[in-house]
């Protein structure tokens, strides 16, 4: 979609909380140029994030995070069912959950995603070609 910001593009607004669980500073920056009003956390270490008691890197001082939307990058089709395992359930109380794969080289096929977040009680509502390298592909809990 030509001028759209790719924020927009994935229904992310002014105002709006954005987690990126990603694995290197290329894939954090997925949204970049972002908008302004637009909040991104990059790393599961925030000190914002509510971890589970317990967990040595809780802080019980720091301020809630919600997240109003989540964006998993996998960064290739080896590591697809090992990042969604780690991000699905944390990202289950989240509204507008997206998955960020590359298109070319080590790209992962958008099937595959498809299949593998149905193994974990998701589906596939929608599919986003952000630009000729990434692709994101909007899932919900089915």
């Amino acid at each position: 979609m030509t001028g759209q910001t790719r924020a927009q593009q994935l229904g992310i607004e002014s105002g709006d909380t954005v987690w990126v669980i990603g694995h290197s500073d290329e894939e954090n920056a997925l949204l970049d140029p972002i908008d302004v009003d637009i909040d991104v956390v990059t790393d599961e270490r925030d000190d914002r994030i509510d971890l589970d008691e317990g967990d040595d890197r809780r802080d019980d001082t720091a301020e809630s995070f919600e997240p109003t939307a989540a964006i998993v990058v996998v960064d290739d089709a080896v590591s697809l069912a090992d990042d969604l395992d780690e991000a699905l359930p944390r990202v289950s109380g989240v509204d507008l959950v997206w998955i960020a794969v590359p298109l070319r080289s080590r790209g992962v096929d958008p099937a595959e995603v498809e299949s593998a977040v149905d193994d974990y009680g998701w589906s596939v509502v929608d599919r986003v070609d952000l630009d000729d390298l990434w692709t994101a592909i909007r899932v919900e809990l089915a």
